[in-house]
């Protein structure tokens, strides 16, 4: 269950990185469309919707990333604590 519940929290932190970076590049491409322009190796018909969707993608990758670490990071302190307490159990017996 742990690891289901580990994987949802990877999914979701991905999918509201992807939409946060979706609004944010759908907003900078309205404040400065010639900025995203430069960006756009082709001539996008919308720029507005490139931006939007680069931001998608890049905010889903972003997402992954951090959350995984987040969960490495938090899957490492339970470990270590795991062995701690095992070795405070172990060395009150040999007393």
């Amino acid at each position: 269950m742990n690891f289901f519940r580990n994987f949802l929290f990877i999914v979701g932190a991905a999918l509201g990185s992807s939409v946060l970076g979706g609004v944010f590049g759908a907003i900078v491409a309205v404040i400065s469309p010639e900025f995203v322009r430069g960006l756009a190796s082709t001539s996008p018909e919308s720029i507005v919707r490139w931006a939007a969707g680069m931001g998608m993608i890049w905010g889903l990758f972003l997402g992954t990333a951090v959350m995984g670490f987040s969960l490495l990071i938090s899957t490492l302190v339970r470990l270590t604590r795991a062995l701690e307490s095992n070795r405070s159990k172990d060395g009150k017996s040999n007393d």
